[in-house]
Formats: C-alpha cells, sequence, structure tokens
C-alpha cells in the first residue's frame, strides 16, 4: 500500500528502507538514486548520520570462513561490498586447461596448469556491492541485489539478482569493517 500524503496528520509514523547510488557530489550536498531511479539530494549531516556506504571502512578485521559466512548472513537489508567465488563449471575447467596447454611452452606448461586447476577448482572471484534480503535457496545460496547493475525494465524478473554462496566468501565490507578470511 502507498502511503497517501493527502491523509497524513502531524504525529503520524513513516518508515522506508532504501538503496542509494552516489549520482553527483557538490559541496556539502549530494545527489543519489534510488532504485526506483528517483533522484534525492541530501546534505553531508544527513549522509553521516543516517546513511550506511558500502564501499568506505576504517579497519580490518581477519576472520574464518564460518565467522564470515554467518556475518553476512546476519546483516540483511544492509549494503555491503562483497567478493566471492563464482559456481565452479566444469566447461570453466577444460577452458583453463586448454588455455594453458595451447599458450606455453613444454617448460611453462607446468606451472600453466597448476594455476589453470586451482582456478577451476575454486571458481572465478566476483566483488558485489549490493544487498540481500536473507533468502537462501534450497543450496543455501543469498539472493543478493548488485547495485552495479541496471535492473533491466523489459525484463520480468530482476537482472541485477546474483546468487552468492556464503561458503565462497573471500571478504566482506560492512558498517564501517574490512573483514577479510584469515
Amino acid at each position: 500500500m502507498k502511503t497517501k500524503f493527502k491523509e497524513l496528520k502531524a504525529g503520524d509514523k513513516l518508515s522506508e528502507t532504501q538503496y542509494y547510488s552516489v549520482v553527483k557530489i557538490s559541496g556539502n550536498r549530494v545527489q543519489l538514486k534510488n532504485g526506483l531511479g528517483q533522484d534525492i539530494v541530501v546534505d553531508n549531516g544527513y549522509v553521516e548520520d543516517c546513511l550506511t556506504s558500502g564501499n568506505q571502512f576504517t579497519e580490518e578485521k581477519s576472520i574464518n570462513k564460518t565467522e564470515l559466512s554467518k556475518l553476512f548472513l546476519e546483516n540483511p537489508n544492509v549494503v555491503f561490498t562483497v567478493s566471492f567465488n563464482k559456481q565452479v563449471k566444469e566447461s570453466d575447467v577444460i577452458k583453463e586447461i586448454q588455455e594453458a596447454y595451447e599458450s606455453s611452452t613444454p617448460k611453462e606448461f607446468e606451472t600453466k596448469l597448476k594455476k589453470a586447476v586451482k582456478n577451476g577448482l575454486n571458481g572465478e572471484e566476483r566483488v558485489l556491492v549490493g544487498y540481500h534480503t536473507g533468502v537462501q535457496d534450497e543450496f543455501g545460496r543469498v539472493s543478493s541485489i548488485d547495485m552495479n547493475i541496471e535492473k533491466d525494465p523489459s525484463k520480468d524478473y530482476n537482472s541485477a539478482l546474483r546468487l552468492v554462496d556464503p561458503r565462497t566468501l573471500n571478504y566482506l565490507i560492512l558498517k564501517g569493517v574490512k573483514y577479510k578470511v584469515k
């Protein structure tokens, strides 16, 4: 239900959950764009008192993978930056090994093959700046919105939706702290 502006009265209570991208900074004011494409302008006081950055951090902590996964899962609806490894596909592993074979001399082959196998086993690293709402699929992957991808209005699904497997996290920037795997 949408709030009806004409029915508002002093003392009514309102709430919102918004995610913004910075469009332009001018002096102590910043223009932001929300997920609906609407622009607002706020001052530095509002930014510093009311908003959380998904990119900025003032401290770093090393934690184990279990703690990092738990921290990620326990913080829905907060903007973050997360590094994770994509799901490994057989075709990707074959491609990595083929490229190592085709692009190396006999001396280089062993080194390139080891690198290709390692890349193939871990999956490609991805960095996502966005948020999740706590929804997990049957395999434990978390539905997350990548705020660097524009939603395609011609699609009947959210094209910015990405699945993040918490078991593959490398680091997480959350609420001013960068958490890295020990």
